[in-house]
């Protein structure tokens, strides 16, 4: 199996390759210690909408500059997948049928979810209000 990380995984990971291991957040050792567990070809991937997030979190930072450079490490190291018409024709679907039974996600991180759905990935993510998606997304939480 292979993964797409959601934005809020990319972020452990990008803060947590920065320190020493002893310095490290739970979340951030328990990602990097599941990254560094995967098999032979399992691979990782991130969606183009996470890429957004993480500029626009640069941009309000106190450290655009070190954030815009983790953000192009972790791009060597966690292959950005595109959004294609396929991805929101899943995102249309999935977010019509929520919205039929009174539940909302917000729409960058069901873009997300739907990238992993279209690549059959599993979606690696900490939000909670992911757990409202359909049973036919996989997903994972690798930080608790």
């Amino acid at each position: 199996m292979s993964y797409l990380l959601d934005t809020n995984h990319c972020i452990y990971l990008m803060n947590g390759w920065k320190k020493d291991a002893r310095q490290r957040s739970l979340h951030e050792s328990n990602t990097i210690q599941k990254v560094e567990g995967l098999q032979e070809g399992m691979m990782l991937y991130l969606c183009e909408a996470t890429l957004g997030e993480l500029y626009y979190g640069a941009e309000n930072s106190q450290r655009k500059e070190e954030n815009r450079q983790s953000i192009g490490l972790l791009k060597k190291a966690v292959l950005p997948l595109a959004v294609d018409e396929t991805i929101w024709n899943i995102f249309g679907m999935t977010k019509a049928r929520l919205r039929q039974g009174g539940k909302r996600i917000p729409d960058m991180d069901l873009l997300i979810a739907a990238t992993a759905q279209c690549y059959g990935l599993c979606l690696v993510t900490n939000d909670a209000h992911l757990t409202l998606l359909p049973d036919t997304f996989q997903r994972e939480n690798w930080a608790g």
